[in-house]
């Protein structure tokens, strides 16, 4: 179901690989960027194009549901106690995470907060606020550290709070379609990409087991697609507590 993923090595790599989108037709233009994409691709891949659109909508038609988004009571009893902060994207919304909310649910991760934003780029201001949200959920609930799922923009903030100095409250970092940098990735983190995403093209390298590429995925259609919601369950679930930057066999080779 995974593909191999390959880290940049050229100059594309050194960039964020984000573009904002204008305000007025954010959704609109990002299926428009997945149709001009792959119309240029010998092999369409029809099945990402219909996830994207399907995506699209349902994106839109979310978000008058935003009070199903709302942060729940901490449930100390929970089976998984660690609370989930959900970061969106650029232009994006509380809601977008509404599918994963579920499926974690479905799994005994009940307690979310979400980080919530006003479209903007600087990415750095935004994970310090985030990084004073992280240590409110842990103040509120008691809990010694939080998990944090980011999608696209969301991502790269969450993954810049997590490398900071001063910051140790992040036990797992789960990124999906974050533009990134080719200085690699934190220890905690996996990261997902759509191998249709014409906004953050996927990594050619990265850690060994820590980079996930959705053959069938774009952008938004990561937020949706069933291989993603059931890897970022499996991911957070996991019964150890921190996730080692290197695997056994990386370890065994050094």
């Amino acid at each position: 179901m995974w593909e191999p993923a390959v880290l940049h090595r050229n100059a594309r790599s050194q960039r964020l690989g984000f573009q904002a989108p204008a305000p007025r037709a954010a959704l609109a233009g990002t299926a428009l960027a997945v149709l001009v994409s792959v119309l240029g691709i010998a092999n369409i891949n029809w099945q990402a194009v219909g996830r994207e659109l399907a995506a699209v909508g349902t994106a839109a038609l979310s978000v008058p549901l935003r009070w199903l988004a709302v942060d729940s009571e901490f449930d100390a009893t929970a089976w998984h106690r660690t609370p989930v902060v959900f970061v969106h994207g650029f232009l994006g919304d509380p809601t977008n995470f509404l599918a994963v909310r579920s499926h974690l649910g479905a799994r005994g991760v009940c307690n979310f907060a979400s980080f919530s934003y006003r479209p903007r780029l600087d990415y750095q201001r935004l994970a310090d606020e985030l990084g004073g949200t992280i240590e409110g959920v842990c103040r509120a609930t008691g809990s010694r550290h939080v998990d944090l799922v980011g999608h696209s923009l969301g991502g790269l903030v969450a993954r810049y709070v997590t490398e900071s100095r001063g910051r140790p409250f992040v036990r797992r970092l789960v990124t999906l379609a974050a533009p990134y940098y080719a200085s690699g990735f934190p220890e905690q983190e996996l990261a997902i990409f759509g191998a249709h995403d014409p906004l953050v093209v996927p990594p050619l390298d990265g850690p060994r087991g820590r980079i996930r590429v959705v053959p069938d995925a774009g952008h938004l259609g990561l937020l949706y697609h069933p291989a993603v919601l059931h890897e970022v369950a499996r991911y957070l679930t996991r019964p150890r507590g921190f996730v080692s930057s290197r695997s056994a066999e990386e370890r065994e080779a050094a």
